[in-house]
C-alpha cells in the first residue's frame, strides 16, 4: 500500500449509510460499488463524515468489511482510526489492520489539547503498533491543535508515516512548508474551495466528501481532465453558498437523499438540516445535475416545481455525471 500511495490522488471521505438504528449494509455496499466504477482511487470510512465518533466497535468491523469486499482490490479502504487516547486509537489501528485495511487516517489528538510533545509521541506509538502507512489528518479548525511543519519534521524518520490531509483553511501553512518536507510526504487537500491553488502549489491529491455526490466528477480531477478542477470549485462554492457554509455528514446525506433517494439520517448530535438549507440544497443541485445547455431531467424538474420528496429526483447514483 504504501508503493500504491503514490498512485492514489482522488479519495472520497465516504458517508455511513443506516437504517433506522442500524448500519445499511446494502446501501454501503453500493455506495463503494459505484466509488469503484467512477474510476475513485480511495475511500476513507469512519472519518468525521462517516461519523466515526458515533459508531460502535463491531459497527466499524461490518463498514470496513463491507467495503473491503466491494472494492475487489481496486479501490484502496482507508480507515480514520484516531482518537484523543492513544490507547483507543492503537487498539481501533490494530483492528483495522487486522481486517486487511489498506491504510490509516490518524487525526491529531484533539479535546485533550496535548503539547507538540505529546502529540508526536502519539503518532510514533500509532506508527509503531502496525505496518500500514499512516496519513495525518491536520485540521486545527476541529482539533484546536497546530500540527504543521513541526510535527512533520519530528515524524520524518518514522517511514510508514506517508501523508498528510490538510484541513480547511491550510492553503498557506501547505505552501510554506520546508521543500524536504513537500517531497517528504503525499499531501492531500480536504479543502474543496482550496483544491485548485492546492494541487497548483503541488499538492498530491485530495480527500474530498464531494466524492458521494458526483464521483465520476471527482475522479476527473485525478485524471486532469481539463476544465474538471474549475468545475468542481464552482460547484462546491454554489453548494456552500446555500447552506451557509455548513458542510458536514448531514448536509452530504441530504444532498445525497435528494440526488438518490438515499437515507439521510444522522446520528446525534447530528440533525437533519432545517427546510430552508435543504431547499437551497435541492435548487443547487437540480442545475448541477442538468447537462451544460439542456433542461433539467423530467422528474428533477418536476422537484422543484413542487419541492417533492427527495425520492422523486433521480434514482441512480452510478450514472455518469455529465
Amino acid at each position: 500500500m504504501t508503493a500504491r500511495l503514490a498512485n492514489i490522488r482522488t479519495v472520497t471521505a465516504l458517508i455511513t449509510p443506516f437504517t433506522g438504528d442500524t448500519v445499511d449494509r446494502r446501501a454501503l455496499a453500493t455506495f463503494v460499488d459505484c466509488q469503484r466504477r467512477a474510476g475513485i482511487d480511495a475511500v476513507i470510512i469512519c472519518d468525521v463524515i462517516g461519523e466515526g465518533y458515533a459508531l460502535s466497535d463491531d459497527e466499524r468491523d461490518i463498514i470496513l468489511s463491507t467495503c473491503l469486499e466491494r472494492a475487489e482490490g481496486r479501490l484502496a479502504v482507508l480507515v480514520a482510526t484516531g482518537t484523543y487516547a492513544t490507547e483507543r486509537s492503537i487498539m481501533l489501528t490494530q483492528r483495522a489492520q487486522e481486517l486487511g485495511a489498506d491504510g490509516l487516517l490518524v487525526t491529531v489528538p484533539y479535546y485533550s489539547k496535548p503539547t507538540r510533545a505529546g502529540i508526536v509521541s502519539h503518532f510514533r506509538a500509532i506508527a509503531g503498533a502496525t505496518h500500514l502507512p499512516v496519513i495525518i489528518d491536520d485540521d486545527p479548525l476541529r482539533t484546536v491543535v497546530e500540527g504543521g511543519a513541526m510535527l512533520l519534521s519530528a515524524l520524518s524518520d518514522v517511514q510508514n508515516v506517508v501523508g498528510v490531509r490538510h484541513g480547511a483553511g491550510r492553503l498557506a501553512a501547505f505552501a510554506q512548508l520546508e521543500p524536504v518536507l513537500r517531497r517528504r510526504y503525499h499531501h492531500y487537500c480536504a479543502d474543496e474551495i482550496d483544491l485548485p491553488a492546492f494541487l497548483a502549489c503541488g499538492g498530491h491529491g485530495m480527500m474530498s466528501s464531494y466524492g458521494n455526490l458526483f464521483p465520476f466528477r471527482l475522479a476527473a480531477i485525478g485524471r486532469g481532465f481539463a476544465g474538471a478542477v474549475g468545475q468542481f470549485r464552482r460547484e462546491m462554492a454554489a453548494l456552500l453558498d446555500a447552506t451557509h457554509g455548513q458542510w458536514d455528514a448531514a448536509v452530504i446525506k441530504t444532498a445525497c437523499a435528494i440526488l438518490h433517494g438515499d437515507s439521510a439520517g444522522v446520528r446525534l448530535p447530528m440533525v437533519e438540516p432545517d427546510t430552508e438549507i435543504s431547499d437551497a440544497v435541492r435548487r443547487v443541485l437540480i442545475t448541477l445535475d442538468a447537462p451544460a445547455g439542456a433542461s433539467p431531467p423530467q422528474a428533477v424538474a418536476r422537484s422543484i416545481a413542487e419541492m417533492a420528496p427527495p425520492s422523486q429526483m433521480r434514482p441512480s447514483r452510478c450514472s455518469k455525471q455529465a
